[in-house]
């Protein structure tokens, strides 16, 4: 009998236990493969977000650092215009109350005075309020952090400072122009006062024509210069102002003093006879004293005079003359001799037309002078120093 024997597994076969074994172990690594892949990528996608953070917060930060810069250059010329408009505030202000010092109220006005006055108060007062805007430089952005969360808070910050310094700069501006405005108002009012001033002084001067001489010629130069201070009002102006006040007050003292020294019976010829003297000596300044004896004269119906003269100034000239011209003013003889008198002052500004370094020279020229007047030569001064040539008291009509 046949036996069968049992059949073999080929070389294909698998066993149950085998065939489970190897499946296992395949799935097993399929999900080690996809377990790495998946981390890899969570890696990855972190690593952009961090990059991205980095990026947003360097971007954020640099645009605020940007905007703060030109904010901080904007700021430098704003700050350096209002420092510069305080400054002429304080000068203005400081003009404006000087002035207040003059005492003559030709020169200043009650109205005036209070009308700057109030203008410097009202300037003063918002020039302060202009130096509370602030003026120091802004700082720097200071060094650029490196973490995403501190570029983030320094970018804030920033802004804050930018919104800060551009709201400074613009109160600095406008305070500026504000400033500047109320700045004109009260030069305007102190150039008006300057010329106001200035025109006083002919007025002043012909009231005050007894004065001496230096006293006048002082006026005369504090006005000029007033002339040339009065197209801006400001410290130099007010010290020509007060000067001007001073020569003022100088040339009335002087003015009183000769007065006083007329003082008598004679005075009021004193003065007739001055008046006639100055009539015609051709704006040369003359200043006069009276004496009883003079040269040996002044007796009687004696009279005489000398005359010195500067061509300084405009010309000036110092008369004296004895108490009998004044007695007798207005006889013939009286004019004739000042008139000769005048004629040496007047030699101020016409001393180039005869030898003035000659003493005849002199004396022949105040004879021509006197006679250029329609005064005889005796009386003019022929009987005692010689008649003139013709052609002396021809020339002598030129000068008046």
């Amino acid at each position: 009998m046949d036996e069968i024997a049992p059949e073999q597994p080929g070389p294909d076969a698998q066993g149950p236990d085998d065939t489970g074994l190897a499946d296992d172990a395949g799935v097993a690594d399929r999900r080690r493969g996809r377990t790495w892949l998946g981390g890899a990528g969570t890696v990855v996608l972190v690593g952009l977000a961090v990059t991205g953070v980095q990026l947003w917060a360097n971007l954020s930060y640099d645009d605020a650092e940007a905007a703060f810069q030109r904010s901080r250059a904007a700021s430098a010329p704003a700050t350096t215009t209002l420092i510069a408009t305080m400054d002429d505030a304080d000068e203005a202000t400081d003009a404006a109350k000087a002035v207040d010092g003059v005492t003559a109220p030709e020169l200043l006005s009650a109205e005036d005075r209070a009308a700057l006055a109030a203008a410097a108060d009202g300037l003063a007062q918002e020039r302060a309020d202009a130096g509370r805007i602030g003026l120091d430089p802004p700082s720097g952005p200071g060094e650029k952090p490196l973490m995403p969360w501190e570029l983030f808070l320094r970018a804030s910050d920033l802004r804050d400072r930018t919104t800060a310094l551009d709201d400074r700069t613009a109160a600095q501006s406008s305070a500026a122009r504000s400033l500047s405005g109320t700045i004109s108002e009260v030069d305007d009012l102190g150039r008006d006062i300057l010329q106001t001033a200035r025109t006083a002084v002919p007025a002043i001067e012909k009231s005050t024509v007894d004065a001496r001489c230096a006293p006048i010629v002082t006026l005369r130069k504090a006005a000029e210069d007033l002339k040339h201070a009065a197209s801006s009002f400001d410290e130099g102006a007010s010290d020509s102002l007060l000067e001007l006040d001073e020569a003022v007050a100088a040339v009335r003292a002087s003015a009183k003093s000769e007065l006083a020294a007329k003082a008598g019976p004679l005075y009021d010829a004193r003065r007739k006879a001055e008046a006639y003297a100055r009539s015609i000596s051709g704006g040369v300044l003359l200043e006069f004293v009276w004496t009883d004896r003079l040269l040996g004269q002044g007796a009687g119906q004696s009279g005489a005079g000398t005359a010195t003269w500067d061509g300084n100034d405009g010309g000036t000239s110092h008369i004296t003359l004895t108490n009998s011209i004044a007695r007798y003013w207005p006889a013939e003889w009286t004019r004739a001799l000042v008139t000769h008198e005048v004629g040496h002052s007047i030699s101020a500004k016409c001393y180039e037309k005869f030898d003035w370094e000659d003493q005849d020279a002199n004396e022949q020229w105040a004879t021509a002078w006197a006679m250029s007047w329609g005064f005889s030569a005796y009386d003019s001064g022929a009987n005692i120093y010689g008649t003139p040539s013709k052609a002396l008291q021809n020339t002598a009509k030129t000068c008046r």
